[in-house]
């Protein structure tokens, strides 16, 4: 169909990138791209103490929840770069298992502490 005279050009955007299943030698990088992405979150900054090393125990969370995810029952998505994640569990498994919870304990305790 073509454009009638006059009409605004829809905008190009550049192609997605593509994302593929996370190898797990990439859970460290996917803790830093996530800690990042989220520094000046308002509800991460509300549910979280607000200290300096914010940036390290959130990296250091987001890259056992990582783990954890990997182990247990969702995915971790990353690109071809490792520029972008995304951590995804499937509808009616999102609840952690004790195995899972237990892996990121400790990261938590550091993270959420006041």
């Amino acid at each position: 169909m073509a454009r009638p005279a006059g009409a605004p050009r829809r905008p190009r955007f550049p192609p997605c990138p593509a994302f593929a299943l996370q190898p797990p030698t990439t859970c460290r990088e996917s803790g830093a791209i996530l800690a990042a992405a989220f520094v000046d979150d308002p509800v991460w900054n509300y549910i979280t103490s607000p200290r300096a090393d914010w940036i390290s125990r959130a990296a250091a969370w987001f890259e056992a929840d990582a783990r954890a995810q990997m182990q247990g029952h969702g995915e971790v998505l990353v690109d071809e770069e490792v520029r972008g994640v995304a951590i995804w569990s499937p509808p009616g498994r999102w609840k952690p298992t004790m195995k899972e919870a237990a892996a990121v304990a400790l990261p938590s305790v550091r993270l959420f502490r006041s």
